[in-house]
């Protein structure tokens, strides 16, 4: 069974955010609670899970409700059921009304899991980087490796059986079955014309691969002439972001308590990293991300080979979200290296997917993403910064991942996983 992600936006109560974060700041630069004061803190023990991936806590602007209103953010991926989830993440925590508390609709511990069904949202595209791992999979995979290692003294690799690798085909070939349906019932909902033209924006770059190269020949697809051969980034990179357009919106830092550091996007601590956007979808353009969205999730779930993105080795999961009613759409990424690196990664290896993806969200750089310093000062205008941030396996990129796997395997050949 595939991870599932758990995406919840509640609102935080007049006055609390300050409040809130002086809870959430010490989780965050504590993960593994080894600072802890005498006498203690409220503390969530994300490393004693044996089912979250990825988890983070972050504060947004709730421009709906008023300018100076937030809410709260909590983003995870795990496995088993949300009930099971939530279970575990009240078991984790020391003093769960300490954090929830501060926020509407909270009603104690013994209904949690109610709670978050209440405040969840679901996810328009959704990739996993390996549908068939758990968080015990990848920690047993991690202690082959390095049993390994130790008795070697050095690396080694692996390769798949013959019959393991014809599995694997058939696998794919099973997943890729109901994509003729996942067309019809993205036309139904979205309508022929943004369905076809969110999809042709998608490849028009996408010509290594020869039925996308053939699709664009057939339709005469390819990217708009560049408006300009001059970047439209604003010259003084240091100044704050601030609004591109009207209408456009940009993350507001709330009250920060005195001597306490301002939220940083808590990069570069551990070998993965996280994203999290926020932008205003354009008017009467909702449908349209819509239908770009479905395009991106049934290619995630049908085609994607284990690992790879369209080529981009290096998400572990990413998740988009139509949210507030179409109005803007949130991006939730958990990937490895620098966010430079990883933008340049796709920049690189699907342009035209990142038009389609925002090219209708306000302040969008009008040369899109071929205007590469405009297109990072987008994001980062729009980025939320983290509270707190998890990762089950700190060290281990995509790649190390899928090493490790195939060395399991390759030693229990009883399919992905190994024996349970």
């Amino acid at each position: 069974m595939p991870p599932e992600c758990l995406t919840v936006l509640v609102p935080i109560k007049p006055g609390e955010v300050e409040a809130l974060r002086l809870v959430l700041r010490p989780i965050g630069d504590d993960i593994s609670g080894v600072r802890m004061p005498p006498g203690g803190r409220p503390h969530i023990a994300f490393p004693q899970s044996r089912a979250i991936h990825f988890a983070r806590f972050a504060i947004l602007n709730d421009p709906d409700r008023g300018p100076d209103r937030a809410r709260l953010l909590y983003a995870s991926v795990f496995d088993g059921t949300l009930e099971a989830h939530a279970a575990e993440l009240v078991a984790l925590s020391s003093h769960p009304d300490a954090i929830w508390s501060h926020v509407e609709g909270y009603r104690g511990r013994d209904d949690f899991a109610g709670f978050l069904m209440d405040h969840v949202h679901q996810p328009a595209a959704f990739y996993i980087a390996f549908r068939d791992e758990s968080v015990s999979s990848i920690k047993r995979a991690i202690a082959v490796r390095e049993a390994q290692e130790k008795e070697n003294g050095r690396r080694s690799s692996a390769q798949l059986a013959p019959f393991e690798r014809l599995s694997a085909a058939f696998r794919r070939i099973i997943r890729a079955a109901p994509i003729p349906i996942d067309l019809v019932v993205t036309v139904a909902r979205h309508g022929f014309r943004d369905v076809y033209r969110g999809t042709l924006r998608i490849l028009a770059t996408l010509d290594r691969y020869h039925v996308f190269r053939l699709v664009n020949r057939l339709t005469r697809n390819r990217l708009p002439a560049r408006r300009s051969p001059f970047s439209s980034a604003a010259i003084d990179t240091c100044a704050p972001p601030m609004p591109l357009v009207a209408g456009d919106e940009i993350p507001t830092v709330f009250a920060v308590p005195s001597g306490v550091p301002a939220p940083t996007f808590r990069e570069d601590v551990v070998t993965q990293n996280q994203l999290t956007l926020v932008t205003v979808i354009g008017h009467d353009n909702t449908n349209r991300v819509r239908a770009v969205m479905s395009a991106i999730d049934s290619y995630a779930k049908r085609l994607a080979p284990a690992g790879s993105l369209i080529g981009i080795s290096s998400i572990h999961f990413v998740r988009w979200l139509v949210i507030d009613n179409g109005r803007r759409l949130m991006m939730v990424s958990d990937y490895d290296g620098s966010w430079e690196s990883y933008i340049d990664e796709f920049a690189e290896m699907i342009l035209s997917g990142l038009d389609a993806i925002w090219e209708t969200a306000l302040g969008y750089p009008p040369d899109g993403a071929r205007d590469l310093p405009a297109f990072k000062r987008f994001l980062r205008s729009h980025q939320v910064p983290a509270e707190v941030f998890f990762s089950a396996y700190p060290t281990q990129t995509v790649q190390n991942i899928a090493n490790n796997a195939r060395l399991r395997d390759a030693q229990a050949p009883l399919g992905p996983g190994g024996a349970g």
